[in-house]
């Protein structure tokens, strides 16, 4: 039987937690939990599910921007990997929902075997993104900052926006969505190449979103192996090769409410199979219809 990990990373919305592993629950996933530590005690200690196996990660503090969110990401490659080959891994976070069962997900799979679903975007350019790969420093305070230390970004970017980066080829640069469903291939090859990835990554900023994209342009044999990858402007009738349909064209990105309901049955039909975000303290209703009507 093929199995499947779905790795997800989660920092508030124990509740909806429970609803997402509830609709994952499934003999042929096993489940992975990176918890952001500055939220650990809001979330149970242990999981148990009438199939899927559960196992939390030994986790540490996630800041937005930062490099910690690929170091998370990472440690779930890890420790999926460690328990054995799985076909596909599936990095979520606690926000995110399928959109169809896992019958339909594990048959699209096993007719698309070998292939990366990842996103590219050409919202911003490359020199714009080569920015990112500089120095930065205060990391942790890149969105909840004091008044100096937003400033100081400020005048960072300004600096370093003037100055190309000397870590990469300009050509080299992309970015997409870090929420991607891999094969056994690439991820063994990310976790082979964590000193190369901390190398390049470790001091900038929203890497998280270059960092499968740019390790993807530096062992272009994976570049063939793409589902998809005409990259997306963020517009809502463009399909999204990571599988997940995200919206960025109403905020950043939007969270769905109930009365949306008829754009996720568009994004299923056009061939979506997750999408984000959902939060229940902003619209509960639409999260149980999805997962109370469709998925079970």
């Amino acid at each position: 039987m093929k199995k499947h990990a779905y790795l997800i990373i989660a920092n508030r919305n124990p509740n909806q937690l429970k609803m997402l592993l509830s609709v994952l629950d499934d003999s042929r996933n096993d489940i992975y939990i990176y918890i952001d530590n500055k939220s650990r005690k809001e979330f149970p200690s242990k999981y148990n599910l009438n199939f899927s196996k559960v196992y939390l990660a030994s986790s540490s503090d996630i800041y937005w921007g930062d490099y910690s969110q690929i170091q998370a990401e990472l440690s779930l490659f890890r420790m999926a990997r460690s328990n054995g080959r799985y076909e596909y891994y599936h990095l979520l976070s606690g926000l995110d929902l399928p959109l169809v069962n896992q019958d339909i997900i594990h048959d699209f799979f096993d007719k698309h075997l070998n292939k990366e679903f990842i996103t590219y975007s050409t919202a911003l350019t490359k020199e714009m993104l080569s920015t990112r790969l500089h120095k930065y420093h205060l990391r942790k305070s890149f969105r909840n900052g004091t008044i100096f230390e937003r400033a100081f970004h400020k005048i960072e970017n300004n600096v370093y926006s003037k100055v190309p980066t000397k870590k990469l080829e300009i050509e080299k640069i992309n970015f997409g969505s870090n929420w991607v469903s891999l094969d056994d291939e690439l991820v063994n090859d990310l976790i082979t190449h964590d000193n190369e990835i901390y190398n390049i990554f470790h001091s900038g900023y929203l890497v998280d979103e270059l960092f499968i994209p740019v390790f993807i342009n530096l062992h272009p044999k994976y570049k063939r192996k793409i589902y998809y990858d005409r990259p997306v402007t963020d517009k809502p009738d463009e399909f999204q090769g990571n599988l997940r349909y995200i919206n960025w064209w109403d905020g950043s990105p939007y969270t769905w409410r109930d009365k949306d309901y008829d754009k996720l049955v568009y994004a299923r039909k056009m061939g979506h199979l997750f999408s984000r975000k959902f939060d229940e303290n902003v619209d509960d209703k639409i999260i149980k219809r999805i997962v109370d009507y469709d998925l079970k």
